[in-house]
């Protein structure tokens, strides 16, 4: 399952993707990650979820990351929840640039992935909007 959080930058989505992962590490089976660029926020995530900061392992690219989430799913079956914070900050793309990202996050069906995305309904891209 993929599930998206948008809004122009500055509306608060980052607030609400801490306080989701934070809310789904209470509630979960399985292990809750928290995926973004740097360590600017990680004193507001709960100690129980995993903090991955892409900056730490050269993640700058739409198809860096789109492997990084798959080697995240391979390597531990029991992971539940995937929280990506700022994906087009971490790839330095555009977000119409970052399909190939969004399906394999999709394929991915034991998972449920939450990301954050700075645009309005109006300026995202089509194949977007069937998350929203």
């Amino acid at each position: 399952m993929l599930k998206l959080i948008y809004g122009p930058k500055g509306s608060g989505k980052t607030k609400q993707i801490i306080d989701q992962a934070n809310s789904a590490a209470k509630n979960a089976k399985g292990n809750v990650l928290f995926v973004t660029k740097s360590k600017t926020y990680s004193v507001n995530i709960d100690f129980s979820v995993k903090c991955v900061y892409t900056d730490d392992y050269n993640i700058n690219s739409a198809e860096s990351l789109r492997g990084f989430i798959n080697g995240l799913a391979a390597a531990n079956y029991d992971t539940q929840y995937v929280f990506i914070d700022g994906i087009a900050r971490i790839t330095k793309s555009d977000l119409g640039e970052l399909e190939s990202v969004f399906e394999s996050a999709a394929r991915l069906t034991d998972i449920t992935f939450v990301f954050t995305v700075s645009s309005t309904v109006e300026d995202m891209p089509e194949f977007l909007k069937k998350y929203m």
